[in-house]
């Protein structure tokens, strides 16, 4: 029997279910309704786009659902449908049979389902995976004056398109608006295992572990079942790709559906726009301490065992099986991986290790282009990027060396390094920028509406485990502010302050067009408590602002690096702490010049190659800076800016009129803007704790 059987079996059905699909018995599809939608949108037809819009969402919900199903069915069911081959010894032969004998399954499956249902384009299935019809439907909410459910849509679409600076905006503009109830706004798509992991920690950090025990063994259960729904989601249509030899197409697409398989734990590690690296794992993170706290010490070590399966050198997890191995009663063989967390890790390994060898042995002599174009690794990033046409903002009057040193004296801020005594070029650094004053309200300011990890994915530790990081944005700011959780005075500080330091760069370096903001981060670094007296790290590894910066020392600009930037300065607030100076490098192990941090003081540089740096350690105390980077092309200006200026200047007005009618007035408390902070991840639990 030959292998061109399964070929034939999947023509001849494929051709029967294609015979049913005319228009006679066609239905309407999520690809119909979401083009009605579209067509009312742009009639301006609110309503009727939002009715056929959210109907297209259903639907496309249910039609996944079914395939799904029909995928797990026929993953599973044991078949006798195809006769024995002679040679039952043929691996090959029992391989067709399986695939040839699924493939019969999900066709009848899917048939079974919908006998007559048109398929959609690509182009249409695209736009639901990223959640266009939320953009569509964000707006409409709005024109019909349902503000709770643009700013879900809204919210829903960004935490799947987080760099998406257009409804960045709206999704501000809706929260800022007075009758808006905040409470009701919410993601539109949850997973179980979402709010039950988030549940469980907050639980966790309660102090109520019985209750924790319970919800994260929930929440693990459905991650597991949100996880294998990933993963059949991956078996979908084969690349469109018609000049392959037979074998090479199926194992092109097998190898397709292996790498998506192998990122569905990467894609659900995201939960409400922030990441939660080593989700899986992190169950029995919390799972060994809640267990040791509720007295179940044979599940507490099983939940050690299960967390270092997967993270074998934690420090802090092999403290914690030393600690827990001396008490009473204990025994060795307590410590056994449970049986979901051996599972997962042998399959994991096993199509990881698979993955490997067909990348190795798919290479041919001479090229280092696999014969498979899917299966090769991802092409390297040019030297250079792409080049294009750059378009810069208005010019501007250039001044001369004398000008520039009088501009500088008049707003009292003082040469402190040059280019030449830091060793480079394109860099500076200046002091006096702001006063002791402005530098304690900008400190405070932090510290009042700082949140961890802000603007790095959501971790709290962005660039090293033995420190805390915070920060605040302006848009973050002058809601706060709004709402009067903060001073409005220390939130304009904060423009102000910042634009007085764009000024700066742009005077020194004499820039012939206008410096935009590309990005406005008021940080903070702190030491923790139980981090080593000596450290090797850094605060902040070596980088360039503008290009990823290889092992091999090149400085590739492309993506993902933030190519439009093109000047960066760093304002420091304090410098009551041990550590963090500032370096510039020549690359990631030779320093040029170190610059030690004060209040008031401002480093300012190129961000390309040739200003490469980075934080030293952090050793005690807390590190505050304002960092800002720049751009010369409009288009990447930081509209977050515009946000927060025109709010905040509606605030003064307001402020204003209210010291007009009484000076003792203040804002109301009923203002209050009550932010759902997602819970801080505590997972040094080490033994001290226990």
């Amino acid at each position: 029997m030959n292998f061109i059987l399964f070929i034939l079996l999947s023509l001849s059905f494929c051709l029967l279910l294609k015979a049913d699909h005319t228009p006679a018995n066609s239905r309407i599809n999520y690809e119909k309704l979401y083009k009605s939608g579209v067509d009312a949108y742009l009639e301006n037809r609110w309503k009727d786009s939002v009715s056929s819009i959210e109907r297209s969402i259903e639907d496309f919900i249910y039609f996944n659902t079914i395939l799904l199903r029909c995928r797990k069915k026929c993953q599973r069911e044991d078949f006798h449908i195809l006769p024995n081959e002679t040679d039952p010894s043929s691996s090959l032969w029992g391989l067709q049979t399986v695939i040839t004998e699924r493939a019969l399954c999900l066709m009848k499956c899917q048939k079974s389902y919908f006998p007559s249902r048109p398929k959609a384009s690509k182009e249409t299935d695209e736009a639901f995976e990223k959640k266009v019809p939320y953009n569509y439907l964000q707006l409409c909410y709005f024109k019909i004056e349902e503000l709770e459910k643009a700013a879900s849509c809204a919210y829903t679409f960004l935490i799947h398109n987080p760099d998406h600076e257009v409804m960045k905006a709206n999704l501000q503009y809706y929260m800022s608006l007075p009758e808006l109830k905040v409470e009701k706004v919410k993601y539109l798509e949850p997973k179980d295992y979402q709010d039950l992991f988030l549940k469980g920690a907050q639980l966790y950090m309660d102090g109520k572990y019985a209750g924790s025990n319970e919800v994260i063994e929930l929440s693990l259960k459905e991650y597991l079942i949100a996880e294998e729904e990933c993963r059949l989601q991956c078996e979908g249509p084969m690349l469109e790709k018609y000049n392959e030899e037979l074998y090479v197409a199926i194992t092109n697409h097998l190898t397709y559906a292996l790498r998506c398989k192998l990122g569905c734990p990467e894609k659900l590690s995201y939960m409400y726009g922030q990441k939660h690296d080593y989700l899986f794992a992190s169950h029995y993170h919390y799972l060994q301490f809640s267990y040791y706290k509720t007295m179940q010490l044979e599940k507490t070590c099983s939940a050690v065992a299960s967390y270092l399966l997967f993270h074998p050198d934690d420090e802090t997890m092999l403290t914690n099986k030393e600690f827990y191995s001396k008490q009473a009663g204990v025994s060795e063989e307590w410590f056994t991986p449970r049986e979901d967390a051996k599972e997962y890790y042998n399959r994991y390994n096993r199509e990881n290790n698979m993955l490997k060898a067909i990348e190795k042995h798919f290479q041919f002599e001479g090229s280092n282009k696999s014969s498979l174009e899917s299966l090769s690794p991802p092409p390297g990033l040019p030297d250079k990027a792409p080049t294009h046409k750059r378009k810069l903002g208005r010019t501007r009057k250039t001044l001369t060396k004398e000008g520039t040193s009088q501009w500088f004296k008049k707003n009292s801020i003082k040469p402190h390094l040059s280019a030449k005594e830091l060793n480079g070029t394109k860099r500076v650094s200046y002091a006096n920028l702001v006063s002791k004053e402005e530098c304690q309200k900008l400190v405070e300011l932090a510290m009042e509406g700082g949140v961890y990890g802000d603007g790095y994915n959501g971790r709290e530790s962005p660039h090293t485990e033995f420190e805390m990081f915070e920060g605040l944005t302006v848009s973050r700011a002058a809601i706060l502010s709004q709402r009067g959780i903060l001073n409005p005075l220390s939130a304009q500080l904060f423009l102000n302050v910042s634009e007085k330091a764009r000024q700066a760069v742009e005077v020194h370096f004499n820039l012939a067009t206008e410096l935009f903001f590309s990005y406005t981060h008021l940080v903070c670094r702190t030491a923790l408590p139980d981090s080593p007296e000596v450290r090797s790290d850094l605060s902040h590894p070596i980088h360039a602002d503008n290009c990823m910066l290889m092992p091999s020392g090149k400085c590739v600009k492309d993506k993902p690096a933030y190519t439009w930037r093109d000047y960066s300065s760093i304002l420091y607030l304090n410098e009551d702490f041990d550590g963090g100076e500032f370096i510039f490098a020549k690359d990631k192990t030779t320093v040029q010049a170190t610059v030690k941090p004060q209040c008031g003081l401002m480093v300012a540089f190129s961000a390309g190659k040739e200003n490469l740096h980075g934080v030293k350690a952090v050793k005690n105390g807390r590190r505050c800076a304002l960092a800002m980077w720049f751009t010369l092309e409009p288009e990447y200006r930081e509209r977050e800016r515009d946000f927060a200026e025109t709010l905040l200047a509606d605030l003064g007005k307001k402020r204003e009129l209210a010291s007009q009618i009484t000076k003792e007035k203040s804002f109301s408390e009923s203002t209050l803007f009550k932010f759902a902070e997602l819970p801080k991840r505590n997972y040094n639990h080490d033994h001290s704790e226990l």
